[in-house]
């Protein structure tokens, strides 16, 4: 607004000036404020873009390490399939609990079925090459970038929660093998309580077998578990050719020959073979006999007989001759009699007092004729094994 004064033209023109420099001044000050401003509105742009860049390469981060633990994972999911799968295999159906071995199969399935449905690895959107210029544009940047965060974090939680069902399952899969493998030692048992007369070579086996099966879930388990259960199907085989046998004896003075031994034997299981000739006699009339025993695989014995044997019993020689082979098995339980004075791990000498301690002192087949005369010491001590 100009203010003409009647005092004169020198005066208004004065006044006209001081307001033009007043304006231009406000208006500066105007400019200033608002570029100051901007310059605030910019720097709070660009902070909150390169927070937002900064937690998009965190999550980034992230998912690649999680990336990495999903590769693990799934691989190491697919190896435990694979496994579960083999152990069933070795679980052969008339051995192993059907509870235990469907559950296992079950919890195979439910793994193998998560890990068949895993989708595909989702791509984790790119950092951005560089920030924009202006407000605008790096606020709409902004908001492309705090989405893609937003996805990220998406794909995050949903892909750890599928990874933690594919753990649980692991953990399930793992329970479910060791509680399989938990019922050997309890279906061994139950195979030698109901195949007594199977060979005391194929229960001790088995034994062996079920010792070697541990209860923790490894790369073995399966090869160890398919040779307990094949040990365990040579038992219920042997019960079934044992049975056969006792039924339908060769000679019906076998079993009773068999039973008498046992009953000496103080608890030693000892199994029985049969042959034409046995340690150089039989086919010449002699009888021959021979014995083994160890201390290990739960010390069983073995004696093997000549056929002739059977037809000669109840010779009174005869009987010697199985009650030496008797000591001979016995040896097992009384190791420590036999290894020490007066026998010192001498075989026969053992055998031959032990029989003629039993009262089986005939010659012929104590042993006495062929090893000699024990010492009375050994005799007496033979007493200390029954």
């Amino acid at each position: 607004m100009v203010i003409v004064l009647a005092l004169g033209g020198g005066t208004t023109v004065a006044l006209v000036d001081r307001a033009n420099e007043q304006r231009a001044a406000q208006e500066l000050a105007d400019q200033q404020a608002r570029e100051a401003r901007e310059a605030e509105e910019l720097a709070a742009a660009e902070e909150a873009y390169d927070t937002a860049v900064a937690d998009l390469d965190e999550r980034i981060t992230s998912l690649g390490t999680l990336a990495t633990d999903v590769d693990t994972a799934l691989t190491t999911a697919g190896e435990d399939t694979d496994a579960a799968a083999t152990l069933l295999d070795a679980a052969a159906a008339d051995v192993v609990p059907a509870a235990e071995r469907a559950a296992l199969d079950t919890a195979r399935t439910d793994l193998a079925t998560t890990l068949d449905g895993w989708g595909e690895t989702w791509d984790a959107p790119e950092k951005p090459a560089e920030r924009p210029t202006t407000t605008a544009e790096i606020l709409e940047a902004t908001e492309d970038v705090e989405a893609d965060t937003a996805t990220v974090d998406t794909m995050l939680a949903e892909t750890q929660d599928a990874l933690d069902v594919v753990e649980t399952q692991r953990v399930g899969l793992t329970d479910a093998a060791e509680a399989l493998l938990a019922t050997v030692p309890g279906t061994s048992q139950f195979y030698l309580d109901t195949n007594p007369v199977a060979t005391n070579a194929s229960r001790s086996d088995m034994q062996v077998a079920a010792d070697g099966v541990l209860a923790s879930w490894s790369t073995s388990s399966s090869t160890e578990l398919a040779g307990f259960t094949a040990a365990a199907q040579a038992v219920a085989t042997s019960q079934v050719d044992q049975e056969w046998l006792l039924a339908h004896p060769v000679h019906p003075a076998r079993p009773e020959i068999e039973a008498f031994a046992r009953s000496l034997s103080g608890g030693v299981p000892i199994d029985f073979s049969w042959a034409p000739e046995v340690n150089g006699a039989g086919p010449d009339g002699n009888s021959g006999g021979l014995a083994t025993w160890t201390t290990a695989q739960y010390g069983y014995s073995t004696i093997q007989l000549s056929d002739n044997v059977a037809e000669l019993w109840p010779d009174i020689g005869i009987q010697a001759l199985v009650v030496h082979e008797t000591g001979h098995a016995i040896t097992s339980k009384c190791y420590d009699l036999y290894a020490a004075p007066p026998f010192n791990s001498d075989d026969e000498m053992f055998a031959t007092s032990w029989a003629i301690s039993m009262g089986y002192d005939d010659g012929n087949g104590s042993g006495e004729w062929a090893y000699g005369r024990p010492s009375d010491e050994q005799i007496a001590a033979a007493y200390g094994c029954r």
